[in-house]
């Protein structure tokens, strides 16, 4: 294959992964797309619920959690909360113990990683619908109810709320993330409207007890493997926008660059822990999955290619020198913008190109970090 064509399919294959299957997906969601029936507000459809929370060492929020998942509107005497403490150093178990008969706590004598103690959890479990919440963050107060209102449609089997990222003080959408999660949202919207969403939104998600197949250990996307196995018994995993859990921004570049990378890697563990989503004869959502994930994994190669190609086809074509000179410009202002924030934040689209060049350097690491990490490693805080 020539420099020149190498160049173009490289470029086609990264504004495919990022414009052409989220416009494709938006076209096709508004001809074909359909909603799932939802309860009625404040009828008596709203089932028996168990709230799951996985903590690792939160004295100093637990509690608060607890008790901000207790005053959800939600009829109290269908509402209870699992906090599973995995192996927890410090005083969790006490804190979380809020003086309500409707808030248990499961300990669990060593740090046994997510994947297990939700493991444990869910072993412990009745109730016909399980909720799932971090550690970390709030859930409005009529979460729940929107949460659970999907599942009055028996074809509905796990439910996905909305993750909203705060700044650090609490008044904004944060800047850093801003373009990106919104067309990221959007999309997980349009692919739930076409029975193509695959996966969940970790920090708030519900789905029939039932349907859960239990996590293998050390596995870090459980947030995508549960909803994987909801797809595979030939149920559908629903995105409701109203269902929402807030969470602050990253610190700094370092700490979101950390999320992820863990995020991406588990990805690659994913898939090696569940072949399936190669084959498209077996994997229901086989297009999405190929188009929204993997192919996103490819995108830092892809852009690696790209430059390589142009500066090779740059020594016989001014067209392909000045698209060399461009690429690097560009990358030079992604640096800029995460370099240098307060720049970002006064040059429209630089904190944008930041953010993209600081997820596709984290796409580039994650599969020799799915290989070298211990798995343990992968996962942190609940």
């Amino acid at each position: 294959m020539s420099a020149p064509m190498l160049f173009w399919c490289c470029v086609g294959l990264v504004a495919y992964a990022y414009a052409g299957y989220p416009l494709l997906a938006a076209a096709l969601a508004r001809m074909r797309g359909t909603q799932p029936r939802v309860a009625p507000a404040g009828g008596s459809e709203y089932p028996p619920i168990t709230v799951v929370v996985a903590a690792h060492d939160e004295q100093r929020t637990i509690a608060a959690r607890v008790r901000n998942l207790l005053v959800q509107d939600y009829p109290a005497d269908r509402l209870r909360v699992l906090v599973v403490s995995d192996g927890s150093r410090d005083n969790t178990v006490a804190a979380a113990d809020v003086g309500d008969p409707r808030a248990s706590v499961l300990t669990l004598p060593r740090n046994v990683g997510k994947a297990a103690a939700l493991n444990a959890a869910l072993a412990c479990i009745d109730t016909p619908l399980v909720a799932f919440a971090d550690a970390r963050q709030v859930f409005a107060d009529d979460a729940l109810r929107h949460l659970v209102a999907p599942f009055a449609d028996p074809a509905i089997g796990l439910v996905s709320g909305e993750l909203v990222i705060q700044a650090r003080d609490g008044t904004a959408d944060a800047d850093g993330v801003g373009l990106y999660w919104r067309m990221e949202k959007r999309l997980r919207c349009d692919e739930a409207r076409l029975g193509w969403l695959h996966g969940a939104t970790g920090a708030i998600h519900a789905m029939r007890r039932e349907l859960f197949a239990p996590i293998p250990p050390g596995t870090v996307l459980d947030d995508m493997w549960m909803p994987l196995q909801v797809l595979l018994a030939g149920r559908r995993v629903w995105m409701e926008r109203r269902a929402i859990a807030i969470d602050r921004a990253s610190a700094d570049s370092g700490e979101e660059f950390r999320r992820k990378l863990r995020t991406l890697a588990g990805n690659w563990q994913l898939l090696a822990r569940l072949p399936v989503l190669l084959d498209p004869w077996r994997n229901p959502v086989f297009f999405a999955w190929f188009s929204h994930k993997f192919l996103r994994l490819m995108v830092p190669w892809a852009l690696l290619a790209a430059l390589l190609a142009s500066a090779v086809a740059a020594t016989g074509s001014p067209l392909y020198r000045l698209l060399l000179v461009a690429q690097l410009l560009a990358y030079a202002g992604a640096g800029a913008g995460l370099l240098l924030p307060r720049l970002a934040a006064r040059v429209p689209l630089l904190s944008t190109a930041g953010s993209f060049v600081m997820l596709n350097l984290a796409a580039l690491l994650s599969l020799p970090a799915s290989l070298a990490w211990n798995p343990a490693r992968l996962w942190r805080k609940h």
